[in-house]
């Protein structure tokens, strides 16, 4: 699949790992293996080519990979260690084989388009829904008040027929209008003057997404040269990605090489090295992903009326009256064209072996990751947007992070007469990882070019800052591997690690794990089961440390400022000296977070290999989790240390089934098939039973929280029983202040009391699926290949809060079509038509408070990948010196089947206490693409 993200090729393909990308070109991925085991960091370990590593997988060249693995149980991945806890993905990169060598070359060319958007209201029915909304407002008053529109750039008769005016600013004005001179018009305020704007109005409505979407190219280059000799081996590859991004002026490059070498030098001594570096920049300031801020979501945020341009082809804007606080998407992504961040990363290891006997060897394995980022942010002026900056800026930051880990290992294998094989490890492996970062900002740039955005160009608000944080780990580890006669297995690991996350006193945890295995197709009472090839039945045991806290957790730290501690020393009130003050509590008590895996597990080949069944059932019991417990105010504004209090359980099962197939000589096909489920439970966040952990603040409502007896991240709000249709409806219900009327919701009394209060709040929704699967089918005809991937979640609830701005009152941009033909009026609800929202009102705070009504089914079904590829005929590429040339067509996303009304049912968070909420994603991209393989 045409991603930049290595783990974005696992969506689908393996069973308990979920995995949710960023839409966005050169997007991360959020990936989860067996659900969520901490209110910490989730994100797995990723173990490249033996270095250890968190993630930043879109900055690695996803053709260099030779193989992922993913260790889920405590009992495969404790021999990791510290960070193992949420499981284990092992990257291993091309090396090279033994004989004459080989080059390959791929190449592919495709176009991405948008497929999804979100009907909006043109400028005539949004002057229509202004009118309905007055009118609704005088009905909730019983008719006794009086009310004009709010809409003061709409322009309405006694009987709401709406005339819409040539012009938004000046206000509602009309042609020949004397405000309307274009002599009048003045963009700079730097002439004595202030800005004179003229806007005219768009009567057929702006479509915004038409305006900010795009079809945009990608393309893909990749060069390999590999080979090897009877004690040597050698691959070298260089790769080049460009995507440009379906939303305007954004865009991701990669440039990457490596280089892995081995050398067996002497019966005893062999040495090899890996090199990988890459080069990444992101183009474009659409902003985060998932955000209301972003470009996308600008689109619904901006009213149709609102052209892309003013009378002088200069941007137009919000700057008006009553056109929202909308930013005009099309300025801010060419805006923010030439902002750019960068990203360099270097990984490289070597090592060295010795093999000292037979059965005993030596390795030492040294290995540095260095990430080492730049990126530059220029503001500019927008004088045409309602909350307009009045000075441009100029933002540089630098960052990196150097991390190096030493792993010295005793590796022992034998084979006693025949039935016994025996392999051990012992080692130790020590970590320092160190970040740094240093910003500087200036203001007041004389010009906006882009030849002009340096630093010392600015001339007021001069700032900078620099910070840097540390860590450091050091393991001690074991594993023995026990096979008799290749019918009972026995595996057993214990590690010691420590952090300097922690005080002395518990820097150091244990963690041991083990696993049975007992293949039952070799005992003789099998014979007869000439259906079965291969069965083994596992179960494993096993604990795995997390430490993924702050680095000085166990420290209290102070910091400096004049605006938080200061003295007049001298006396002098005029002369204040900075003081320090509490920056963060410290907690030397806190201890390494344990999870303990229980993991059963069958596996099957039948039918002469052709048939297989992997079955997993696990129990996964977080315990000592590390929680940022409340404190009283009186402790001040510190941060608060993590104590541990929490316990978190992830139940679950994990299957995959696979069949490969000969219909003829031909003819062959295998088809993959994994389904996961889990359930995760919050069993406490500390002693107190009651004790809630509250999500992200979202204009003044909170939406997840996480509290024992429920899911992390649960949907929390009022539970809505219906609309209240007539007076005597509302006024029979209890209370809600004096929200209750006809149209409004009826939220559901939960505690039987006889008002509605935040105590009626209860769980109306989980972010967490039921179901996650995937279907993978591949086909060989002769020289044709076809292959089919799928992919989908079912029984996982999103919020749309995108809705909250669409259905209701939120700063007044664009709305949906439901609010002005399907919200609930007197007279629709006497005509028995539809009606899916509550009255459509200008007064709907308690309306947009959360609740179920924002509650959607996520479950989605997705054609992934296709693709169609044809080898050419030996007869014919015998002629060009090739050993074959591949051709293929292919093409991603090419539909999903969903129930949910936003742009993507995927949503991916990088906070896991505030998950399935859509603020406005990136949108999904179709993509078909043109390649070519060619081998010489």
């Amino acid at each position: 699949m045409p991603t930049a993200n290595a783990a974005s090729r696992l969506q689908g393909r393996v069973s308990g790992v979920t995995i949710v990308n960023d839409n966005s070109p050169g997007g991360d991925a959020t990936v989860r293996v067996r659900g969520f085991g901490t209110i910490n960091n989730n994100s797995p370990l990723y173990i490249v080519d033996g270095i250890p590593t968190e993630g930043g997988l879109s900055r690695m060249n996803p053709n260099d990979i030779e193989s992922m693995t993913v260790l889920k149980d405590a009992s495969s991945s404790a021999i990791y260690g510290a960070r193992a806890a949420n499981g284990v993905i092992i990257i291993t990169t091309n090396r090279g084989k033994k004989g004459a060598a080989k080059v390959t070359f791929d190449a592919r060319y495709g176009v991405q388009r948008a497929t999804n958007k979100l009907d909006l209201l043109n400028t005539r029915e949004y002057g229509e829904l202004v009118w309905l909304e007055t009118q609704n407002d005088i009905y909730l008053s019983k008719n006794t008040i009086t009310k004009a529109p709010w809409h003061s750039n709409y322009i309405f008769d006694t009987n709401g027929n709406v005339t819409i005016p040539d012009y938004i600013l000046p206000t509602a004005a009309m042609e020949g209008d004397p405000g309307t001179d274009p002599s009048l018009y003045d963009y700079r305020d730097d002439n004595g003057s202030g800005f004179y704007l003229i806007t005219p109005a768009n009567k057929e409505g702006t479509v915004w997404y038409d305006e900010i979407l795009e079809p945009a190219p990608i393309q893909e280059y990749n060069i390999a040269i590999s080979g090897g000799s009877e004690n040597s081996n050698y691959a070298f590859s260089m790769g080049y990605l460009s995507q440009d991004g379906i939303v305007i002026h954004s865009g991701f490059e990669r440039y990457a090489m490596r280089a892995n070498a081995d050398a067996r030098l002497t019966d005893w001594l062999e040495v090899g090295q890996t090199l990988s570096v890459a080069y990444t920049k992101r183009k474009g300031g659409v902003g985060d992903n998932n955000d209301e801020g972003n470009v996308v979501s600008q689109a619904y945020r901006m009213q149709p009326i609102v052209p892309v341009y003013d009378i002088m082809g200069n941007f137009a804007g919000t700057k008006g009256d009553n056109l929202g606080n909308g930013a005009n998407p099309v300025a801010n992504a060419t805006r923010n064209k030439d902002n750019w961040g960068t990203d360099t990363r270097i990984m490289a290891s070597g090592y060295l072996q010795l093999n000292l006997t037979k059965e005993l060897s030596f390795k030492t394995l040294m290995g540095g990751d260095l990430n080492n980022g730049r990126w530059k942010t220029f503001t500019k002026r927008n004088p045409e947007f309602f909350e307009a900056i009045q000075t441009n800026g100029l933002g540089e930051g630098h960052g990196y992070t150097l991390q190096w880990n030493w792993q010295n290992t005793l590796n022992y294998n034998t084979v006693i007469n025949g039935d016994h094989t025996i392999s051990a490890i012992a080692g130790t492996e020590s970590i320092d990882n160190l970040y740094e970062e240093f910003t500087a900002n200036r203001n007041a740039f004389f010009s906006e070019d882009i030849d002009y955005r340096y630093l010392n160009v600015g001339t007021s608000s001069i700032a900078n800052s620099g910070w840097a944080t540390q860590y450091r780990s050091f393991s001690y580890f074991g594993r023995i591997n026990y096979d008799f006669q290749h019918k009972y297995l026995l595996e057993a690991v214990v590690r010691r690690d420590a952090s300097s996350r922690f005080h002395e006193d518990y820097r150091w945890g244990t963690f041991p794990a083990a696993s049975l295995g007992w293949r039952i197709s070799e005992e003789s009472f099998m014979d007869n089961a000439t259906w079965l090839d291969d069965m083994k039945v596992r179960v494993g045991w096993g604990q795995n440390g997390n430490d993924r806290v702050d680095n000085y957790n166990y420290w209290g730290t102070y910091t400096t400022g004049l605006g938080q501690s200061y003295y007049p020393i001298t006396g002098d009130d005029t002369s204040l000296a900075s003081g320090f003050y509490p920056n963060k509590l410290g907690n030397e008590a806190a201890k390494w977070e344990t999870t303990t895996t229980l993991n059963l597990g069958i596996d099957m080949t039948m039918f002469d290999n052709r048939f297989e069944v992997n079955l997993d059932l696990y129990d996964r019991v977080t315990s000592d989790m590390l929680y940022q417990v409340q404190l009283p105010h009186v402790y001040g504004n510190a941060s608060r240390p993590s104590v541990n209090i929490g316990e978190m359980q992830n139940r679950g099962i994990d299957l995959m089934l696979t069949y490969h197939g000969e219909v003829s000589r031909d003819l062959s096909y295998t088809v993959r098939a994994n389904a996961s489920h889990y359930k995760n439970e919050v069993l406490k966040l500390n002693d107190n039973e009651d004790e809630v952990l509250w999500g992200e603040t979202e204009r003044g409502n909170i939406y997840t929280i996480s509290k024992a007896g429920e899911a992390i991240s649960s949907f929390y709000g009022y539970e809505v029983e219906g609309i209240f249709n007539s007076w005597a409806e509302a006024d029979a219900h209890p209370a809600f202040g004096t929200y209750n009327a006809p149209g409004r919701f009826k939220y559901k009394n939960t505690n039987d009391d006889d008002e509605i209060t935040p105590d009626d709040r209860v769980v109306i929704g989980s972010p967490h699926p039921d179901l996650t699967y995937g279907l993978n089918m591949d086909i060989q005809y002769k020289d044709f290949d076809l292959t089919m991937f799928f992919q989908g979640s079912y029984g996982n609830d999103l919020i749309n809060y995108v809705s909250r701005w669409t259905d209701y009152y939120q700063f007044v941009g664009n709305r949906s079509p439901e609010r002005l033909y399907n919200s609930w009026t007197p007279e629709r609800y006497a005509n028995g038509d539809k009606i899916v929202l509550p009255i459509a009102e200008t007064n709907d705070t308690n309306s947009q408070l959360p609740n179920s009504s924002f509650i959607e089914d996520g479950s989605y079904f997705r054609m992934k990948d296709l693709q169609i590829g044809y080898n050419l005929p030996k007869s014919m590429i015998s002629k060009w010196n090739v050993t074959n040339v591949r051709v293929y067509v292919q093409a991603t996303n090419l539909f999903t089947i969903t129930s949910y009304s936003g742009l993507d049912p995927e949503i991916r968070s990088t906070n896991d206490r505030h998950n399935g909420l859509d603020q406005g994603i990136y949108p999904t991209s179709q993509t078909f693409m043109f390649g070519v393989n060619l081998g010489l």
